[in-house]
């Protein structure tokens, strides 16, 4: 059984809870589908669990289960029922609490976007021994990949016509009540004057309670707030004591810190220390112009003057296992038990990646099912975070597949897309899952960051986790924070490759321009730059192993991938917080 949408339906967000809740809501109506096939007597398989300790912190969209009494067919249905009504229930919920957001005429418009968003497809097949049960999973998935190819369109009929469509997917229309939108449930929830949402935008902005996730610029400032915290204890009192009391008088609404400890730092939303945004937030909370400037000049500014302003950047984390359906397909042939094996320890390592995001690292999970990872990570601490989740990967499923003959241990690819903490959460989710695709590349077992800079520009790089691009990573950092590296070099190289072609026309062309390519790199590299320590540099200690015998397209990647590490690396570096005035490294 598969419930959807999904990407797309996550995607479809504008606040930070549409995203949080987007997530939860496929994980809840899966959970209703996979407790009502329980309760019908299907043996689930994938997810092994939905209740207890061992669950996983989400069930992902696509149900496994053994149907050994009754009809396949009534237990799909009722999973089907039982996830619709779920849903309805609790769209029409949110509308019944909240009757000063809604238009009491577009009741029926509601109900018929809640009742026509599920897409559920299942598909069976018999099977009597295990030995044929490796069959019948491979039709059952094919049967399952046909019936999801077939759409039903059906017209709306209870569309109001002349109304704002939904600012979330621009499809929908709007379910919000018409006029002035002033304090009360409009502020609480930061309804804009000009957005509109219908009722799936509705139950993703509402169902959740304010200050129960968290804004994606406390994340991203998370080392900031804790460095201030530690170095300027009397001023970060100040500002937290000055937001506890427009916490009290409404105006503020404070961060459930939950479990995670970096949280409590600063448990506000972090825009409050953005020049140019902290009057905007508070002005959109309801404080009047001069007291929201008042605000950050007398208790955020005496933190920016000593420490700088913070460094706006935040990594969208998307990781996802390599060829899992090649080891499914290896492990059937063991029969059901071996992919309820192998569920548990999906749904074990789904739970670690909770741990090591939010609490060994400062990042928040928004979801894992399994072999699907995708949370928001503190920029300083996103590369060891996409490391330990390999490790604990790969170290869970040598675990469970080495008595396995013949099945390989899959592997986990990790993507990191690095934003601005105030761009669209689609933007951000789009680098994430834009790096995640980069890391698996096709060779898979890989690495990938990319990053994309307020100017626009982007920058991305991938390498396989045996060849250790973490490593590579820090040590370019390194060599940034120390100086010896200058930017200047690495646009310079930059500058050089746009001047020698890629492709040589023929042999005699590449043996002309190969050599040219080589020299020009190594010149660049070698020159004494001033105010630089040392002298220039060989490609080796510059961090780029340039194969001279390779093709001029070969070298050309080679040093391609080399300048995007370096630009990265020093996009890494400038998170990483100093004392303002250092500039090492800044050329």
């Amino acid at each position: 059984m598969s419930l959807g949408p999904v990407q797309d339906f996550i995607a479809q967000a504008r606040r930070t809870r549409d995203l949080w809740f987007g997530s939860h809501v496929l994980s809840e109506l899966s959970l209703e589908a996979a407790r009502t096939a329980q309760r019908l007597r299907a043996e689930l398989i994938f997810p092994a669990f939905v209740d207890g300790q061992e669950a996983a912190p989400s069930v992902p969209n696509k149900l496994l289960v053994l149907v050994r009494q009754g009809e396949p067919r009534e237990v799909a249905r009722a999973a089907r029922e039982a996830a619709r009504t779920r849903l309805r229930e609790w769209g029409l919920e949110v509308w019944r609490k909240h009757p000063q957001l809604v238009d009491p005429g577009a009741l029926g418009t509601a109900q018929e976007q809640l009742d026509t968003l599920l897409e559920f497809h299942a598909a069976w097949c018999p099977f009597t021994t295990p030995e044929e049960y490796p069959r019948a999973l491979r039709l059952a998935e094919a049967a399952l990949a046909e019936r999801k190819r077939l759409r039903p369109f059906s017209p709306w009929q209870h569309q109001r016509g002349g109304r704002h469509k939904s600012s979330l997917d621009g499809a929908r229309e709007s379910v919000l009540r018409e006029g002035r939108r002033e304090g009360g449930d409009w502020r609480r929830f930061r309804i804009g004057q000009r957005e509109e949402l219908d009722a799936i935008g509705l139950l993703k902005r509402t169902g959740g309670q304010p200050g129960q996730f968290i804004p994606v610029p406390t994340i991203g400032l998370a080392a900031y707030t804790a460095l201030a915290k530690h170095t300027q204890p009397p001023a970060m009192e100040r500002l937290r004591r000055e937001c506890v009391r427009l916490r009290d008088q409404g105006v503020l609404t404070p961060v459930q810190a939950g479990d995670r400890e970096w949280v409590r730092d600063f448990p506000f939303d972090a825009q409050l220390l953005l020049p140019g945004r902290w009057s905007t937030y508070l002005e959109e909370q309801g404080m009047g112009r001069q007291d929201a400037e008042r605000f950050g000049q007398d208790f955020v500014r005496p933190l920016l003057a000593t420490l700088g302003e913070p460094f706006p950047y935040v990594a969208c984390l998307v990781a996802d296992g390599d060829k899992m359906g090649e080891t499914l397909h290896a492990l059937a042939s063991h029969g059901p038990a071996a992919h309820q094996s192998l569920s548990r320890t999906l749904s074990d390592f789904a739970t670690e990646a909770r741990r090591i995001l939010e609490e060994r690292h400062r990042g928040v999970l928004v979801y894992a099912g399994g072999d699907d990872v995708l949370g928001f990570v503190c920029l300083p601490d996103a590369l060891s975070c996409a490391a330990e989740l390999s490790r604990a990967f790969a170290a869970a499923m040598e675990q469970e597949l080495q008595s396995r003959a013949g099945v390989n241990a899959p592997t986990l690819s990790v993507g990191l897309g690095v934003g601005h903490v105030l761009e669209s959460l689609g933007d951000l989710l789009d680098l994430g899952r834009r790096a995640e695709q980069l890391a698996k590349g096709e060779d898979r077992n890989g690495f990938a960051l990319l990053a994309r800079l307020r100017s626009g520009r982007e920058h991305a790089w991938r390498q396989r986790w045996p060849d250790g691009p973490v490593k590579a990573l820090e040590d370019t950092i390194t060599l940034r924070k120390a100086g010896t590296l200058p930017m200047t070099k690495v646009r310079d190289v930059s500058t050089a490759l746009r001047r020698i072609p890629r492709h040589a026309g023929s042999p005699q062309d590449e043996a002309r321009w190969r050599p040219m390519l080589v020299g020009e790199v190594r010149r660049v590299l070698a020159r004494v730059e001033a105010g630089t320590p040392g002298a220039g540099l060989t490609p080796q200690q510059a961090g780029l192993d340039l194969k001279e015998e390779g093709t001029l397209e070969e070298l050309h990647v080679q040093v391609e991938a080399w300048a995007e590490r370096v630009f990265l690396a020093e996009l890494l570096s400038r998170a990483t917080l100093r004392p303002r005035g250092d500039t090492r490294g800044a050329a």
